[in-house]
């Protein structure tokens, strides 16, 4: 089986994926805890701080870390929405406000919000254009829409180290993301964010990548290792404001 027989864009798996919240936050875990370099969350927050947002959507939240240090640090009035029932219920425990929603539909108003941020987000949705358009929508004129992406080669050192090269193309990445977004915004802007990954020992190599979406059996191919494994990340953070 190939990353191909598993689009990250298939609603069954993305159901299945974020019903719990425990292999995304191992993977989350581990990489703010291993990343060297740039950390492309940090890079999504600082696009955001930019525009001093005071209400700021954040569509596909996840467990909400990223709502909560938006609403922490830079004092806006967060909502947050998720198609998770169990994401929005993590979101809710963190003190912001959570709902449970389809980024294909917003349930918002024309104009409603300064920011919207939707972090690797869109690759995971089948009508990439109606996302891109609901996003587009809820946005006041002048607003920014933040949404960061895998790159195709992403930890593609990773794959190859355990000899299963990675051959999938994402629906949206570095590749193809700005043309989808021109038709909404007035101006995009595609920031990379590379880092590199430092796996000290196997056993944390085994654990991240159990807890992949797609290429979770390859951790019973970590090989014994005595030296640090490097890997880099490839993440881009699209940056676009609304006319």
């Amino acid at each position: 089986m190939t990353d191909a027989d598993l689009p990250l864009d298939n609603p069954m798996l993305v159901q299945w994926e974020f019903a719990s919240e425990e292999r995304l936050e191992k993977r989350n875990a581990l990489y703010r805890r291993l990343i060297e370099g740039v950390n492309a969350e940090d890079v999504l927050f600082e696009a955001v701080r930019e525009v001093s947002p005071k209400r700021l959507l954040d569509v596909g939240c996840g467990a909400g870390e990223m709502a909560k240090r938006i609403q922490l640090e830079l004092g806006a009035n967060v909502v947050a929405l998720d198609s998770s029932q169990r994401m929005v219920d993590l979101t809710r425990e963190r003190g912001v406000e959570a709902v449970l929603g389809d980024i294909q539909r917003l349930p918002f108003e024309d104009g409603e919000f300064d920011c919207v941020v939707a972090g690797w987000v869109l690759y995971h949705v089948v009508d990439r254009e109606q996302s891109i358009a609901e996003c587009a929508r809820v946005l006041r004129a002048g607003g920014r829409f933040v949404a960061p992406t895998l790159d195709d080669d992403n930890l593609s050192d990773l794959w190859e180290f355990l000899r299963s090269p990675n051959d999938r193309s994402l629906t949206f990445s570095a590749t193809n993301g700005t043309e989808q977004l021109v038709p909404f915004f007035a101006q995009v802007e595609a920031r990379p964010a590379h880092g590199v990954v430092v796996f000290p020992t196997p056993d944390e190599m085994r654990a991240y990548v159990a807890a992949n979406m797609t290429r979770a059996h390859l951790a019973a191919q970590v090989p014994d290792f005595a030296e640090p494994v490097r890997v880099r990340t490839h993440h881009t953070v699209f940056v676009a404001d609304k006319a």
